[in-house]
């Protein structure tokens, strides 16, 4: 009996730190990594990741984002806001959300847009939402409980979303998921108007608070990250004469993880950082700076920012001003004498940073809308495709059917891809470079079908849903097999579904421009 008093007093006091909900998810995370330690499979995965998570430049990278993140918790405290309760907090954030998002960021953070979407994130609404949802928990037994489930829930339904035969399990999940939810949502929902104490504090305020404070001060570094990591990748390339090649590199993109991307996937720059000749480096960078400075799509809003940004700047200062008290700070008494003068000028300058700043917002605005209807019209055929193709899309692709393929899909591809080849230069110039870059990974999904399929686009012109249905079989006669397994099909099945995921990535990034009437 002992034992389970000394169980009760460790819950116990560990409940007095975590949730029931936390502690749950632990004690499965400890009993899931005990049973790979004892599985062959997971040790050999963990002999593969081991060696590389113990490489140099990652120990070193970790031990410049550890002592950062410390450096930033104890800046929080100097300021007053850390305490000792945010240790838990701090922790979790660290293991959970930094690590991956820095992972993240080092893999996709090619332009600044992806850091302002990421601070967007992480103050919008559903942060808000989420934090409420997981102040209360239900009882420990019960969170135990209903942990693996929701894992294993989730899991048939990520699988059965895959297949058309699964498609009532996914329903079924779908429905307990919904469940679930409205469950929650009910207990908190009662537990906000019994104890409304326990959200409307200081503490619970500084909780929600704490991840997008340290976001902030984090972000720095991450953006290091990355421009460092897309440096790396343009040295790499780079075979003879490699210290002045990279000094030339790094006088053209300097800061600027954008022109440093730029570089790294511009055709003429890779292939000049070959060359024996720096020369030619260097004229291509000129070229590729000039490139950039004419792209309507990035440069268009810089000035209605830069108002923005100066507007604030300026309204913070005059603040600043207002609200000290000159001659307790300086003690200087011809300081003193000009005091009024000061407030005044402050209070004046502070209206007019206001006013400055709603001007700024008007413009930023109506220079969008500008923009907006010039690549509405201008790319107006791409837009359209890929509305059309959007609503042909299927929940499950009828893979057994070609013909289906072929006017569902195939077709549109076609025609998108005639359509990026012709715009190209314009599809550059006009877009944002994350517009862009979302658009260039449909193209590659497009030369990935293309060489599935196996047909030119000049050929492509001839065929129609029954010359296509002869090709598909004879392909499929011609392929490799094994069994019910045909390399032609196989290599069809995993084009499309590349395609259709970059489809919907489009479609999403440029929902704000396809006006449904018109198409």
């Amino acid at each position: 009996m002992g034992w389970k008093k000394t169980l009760w007093e460790l819950i116990s006091k560990l409940q007095e730190i975590f949730n029931n909900r936390e502690l749950a998810a632990g004690i499965w995370i400890i009993i899931l990594f005990l049973f790979s330690i004892f599985s062959k499979e997971f040790r050999k995965f963990y002999k593969k990741i081991f060696p590389i998570l113990l490489k140099k430049n990652i120990i070193i990278a970790f031990l410049i984002f550890i002592v950062y993140y410390c450096i930033a918790i104890r800046i929080l405290f100097i300021l007053g806001f850390w305490e000792l309760n945010l240790l838990k907090d701090s922790i979790f954030w660290f293991l959970f959300s930094e690590i991956p998002l820095l992972f993240s960021v080092i893999s996709k953070g090619k332009d600044k847009y992806f850091f302002l979407k990421i601070l967007r994130e992480s103050m919008a609404f559903a942060v808000v939402v989420d934090f409420i949802l997981n102040v209360w928990s239900f009882n420990f037994f019960i969170e135990l409980l209903i942990v693996p489930i929701v894992i294993i829930i989730t899991a048939f339904s990520a699988y059965s979303g895959r297949k058309k035969e699964f498609a009532n399990v996914k329903k079924f999940c779908d429905y307990v998921f919904m469940f679930y939810g409205i469950t929650v949502i009910i207990t908190v929902g009662v537990h906000l108007l019994t104890d409304m104490n326990d959200i409307i504090n200081i503490r619970s305020l500084k909780e929600l608070l704490f991840p997008i404070f340290i976001l902030i001060f984090n972000l720095p570094l991450m953006y290091g990250f990355s421009l460092y990591n897309i440096y790396e990748q343009i040295f790499a390339i780079m075979d003879k004469n490699k210290f002045t090649k990279k000094i030339a590199i790094i006088k053209f993109a300097k800061a600027s993880i954008t022109k440093a991307y730029a570089a790294r996937t511009d055709s003429s720059i890779i292939l000049s950082l070959k060359e024996t000749d720096d020369t030619i480096l260097k004229n291509n960078l000129i070229n590729l700076k000039s490139k950039l400075k004419l792209k309507i799509g990035d440069n268009y809003m810089k000035r209605s920012n830069f108002y923005i940004i100066t507007s604030l700047l300026f309204f913070i200062v005059f603040t600043v001003i207002l609200g000290l008290s000159i001659e307790n700070i300086l003690n200087l008494s011809f300081i003193y004498e000009y005091k009024d003068l000061i407030d005044y000028l402050s209070g004046f300058g502070m209206l007019f940073s206001v006013f400055s700043f709603v001007y700024s917002i008007g413009l930023k605005m109506k220079k969008n809308e500008d923009l907006s209807l010039v690549k509405k019209y201008a790319l107006f055929n791409f837009f359209y495709l890929i509305n059309r193709q959007y609503k042909t899309l299927e929940e499950f692709p009828s893979f057994e059917k070609p013909d289906i393929l072929f006017s569902n899909y195939i077709q549109i591809a076609y025609e998108l891809i005639e359509e990026c080849a012709s715009n190209t230069e314009l599809l550059e110039n006009l877009l944002k470079s994350y517009e862009w870059d979302s658009v260039r990974k449909l193209q590659n999904s497009l030369y990935k079908l293309r060489a599935s399929i196996g047909i030119e686009e000049k050929e492509f012109e001839e065929f129609n849903s029954e010359k296509f249905l002869s090709y598909y079989y004879i392909k499929k006669d011609k392929s490799p097999k094994n069994g019910d397994w045909n390399l032609f099909e196989s290599n069809i099945e995993t084009s499309i579904n590349e395609y259709i995921e970059s489809i919907k990535n489009v479609y999403n990034e440029f929902r704000k421009y396809i006006n449904y009437k018109e198409y």
